[in-house]
């Protein structure tokens, strides 16, 4: 049959393998993957463990993102610095890297390609990259990489469609020939996290942490609020290893498992503050403050039982908006005192004003973190700081909120309406629709 005939016949049934048919997230990897001699159904499942597939084709980044990552397969700073290494192989900086989700990606196949080269792997074994994947994971422990290796394995294997951005599907083929293997463990005592439904992530604290809390433990009174900008394994192996930074813990994005880095006694550099530091408890979540959807609900009661198993060791911190902050809310020292209170403005004036974000004026968790609905399920309070004049849906359109009244007063009280069948979004500047089970509707 001719190529032409051959490509209407593809047309007509909708061959899988038809380039027609691919996005342009997976006709680059396998265009490049082709080029370079490496799997590209191998490149999609990392990217798919990742959740790579879901960051957008260009992005504002932040340089002091707390977990840098570039493209699809999410370079990163780790054990294995692949971003770094990413940045060395195009000639551009990191910065430029993690913009481009395309350029990124793009290293990030050159990073994988150079590492199968260095563990003899093979394309026409799959089989043979176990090695390779470990290292590109950038985590810290044989148990933890044999791990990561066995989820992108198990994608392989199951194969899938897989959503991407721009409401592109990607498909992977099964792999009945894909071996998953045994996983490892480590040797040694492990340390027993304080929150126990955590796995135990090792991290040493030279150039990262604090042992012990400087101020005394009766010093601890606050719990500050973060976000990654990473997917899971990025955010563990960068928090792992990259100097400056540390956290207590890390939510996963769907609340299936929090990770423990530090014991809450000793001092974590999240803050960007060492006041702030040496006084609180930090929790990153994995998400990005910029996505429209938000966080996800899971995640929000994964969170709240931390936050309230901490409580029960911790019983200076009080469920308030001055003791449950936001990043963006920490004082920059440079700038005003470190023990300064935090940011008791909106979110928007705390976000514009170089004042607060800790050293480095960070902006996390982002304007779709639902504080009112995340301090109610704590069982404290939020403030009309949080909330807006007009009746507003959570993210999760299972609540409405607005200032009481629909009258904006600093730190004011707010009114939360359950919404029993769904909040619908209105235009902005009209109140949202809270349906009721009485079929009735508010306001």
């Amino acid at each position: 049959m001719n190529r032409h005939l051959w490509g209407l016949l593809c047309v007509a049934i909708a061959c899988s393998g038809s380039r027609a048919t691919e996005g342009p997230v997976a006709g680059q990897v396998k265009q490049s993957s082709i080029d370079k001699g490496i799997p590209a159904d191998l490149a999609l499942a990392i990217a798919v463990v990742e959740g790579g597939l879901k960051l957008p084709r260009f992005r504002d980044v932040d340089p002091a993102d707390e977990v840098p990552v570039a493209g699809i397969l999410e370079l990163r700073h780790g054990a294995f610095n692949s971003l770094a290494r990413g940045a060395e192989l195009l000639g551009v900086s990191e910065e430029t890297l993690r913009r481009d989700r395309d350029l990124g990606t793009e290293a990030g196949l050159r990073v994988l390609a150079e590492v199968a080269e260095r563990f003899k792997a093979r394309a026409d074994d799959i089989n043979s990259y176990q090695d390779v994947i470990e290292e590109l994971s950038g985590l810290g422990t044989a148990s933890m990489r044999s791990r990561y290796a066995a989820e992108v394995y198990t994608v392989l294997k199951n194969g899938g469609t897989f959503a991407a951005r721009g409401n592109e599907a990607v498909r992977i083929e099964p792999r009945p020939d894909v071996e998953i293997s045994a996983l490892r463990e480590d040797s040694g005592g492990g340390e027993v996290p304080d929150y126990l439904g955590a796995i135990w992530i090792p991290t040493r604290c030279d150039g990262k942490c604090t042992y012990g809390r400087p101020d005394g433990i009766a010093a601890v009174d606050t719990v500050v609020i973060h976000d990654t900008e990473g997917g899971w394994y990025a955010s563990v192996a960068t928090l792992q290893y990259d100097l400056g930074k540390s956290v207590h813990y890390i939510v996963d994005a769907d609340g299936s498992r929090v990770g423990q880095f530090l014991h809450e006694v000793d001092t974590a550099w999240h803050a960007g503050n060492w006041f702030y530091n040496k006084h609180s408890i930090g929790i990153e979540h994995v998400g990005f403050a910029a996505d429209p959807l938000g966080y996800d609900t899971n995640l929000y009661w994964r969170s709240v039982d931390v936050v309230q198993n901490i409580l029960t060791r911790w019983p200076n911190i009080r469920l308030n908006r001055n003791q449950v902050v936001g990043h963006y809310q920490v004082p920059n020292g440079s700038r005003i005192p470190q023990s300064s209170p935090p940011c008791g403005e909106r979110l928007s004036t705390c976000e514009a004003s170089p004042n607060y974000g800790g050293a480095s004026s960070h902006r996390d968790p982002g304007v779709h973190w639902q504080w009112c609905q995340y301090l109610e399920r704590l069982g404290g309070d939020c403030t009309c700081n949080d909330a807006y004049a007009h009746w507003n849906c959570t993210t999760d359109h299972t609540e409405a909120v607005r200032c009481a009244g629909g009258v904006i007063v600093r730190d004011g009280p707010v009114e939360i309406d359950h919404c029993e069948k769904g909040c619908i979004d209105q235009p902005i500047g009209v109140d949202d629709i809270c349906q009721h089970a009485e079929a009735s509707f508010r306001p």
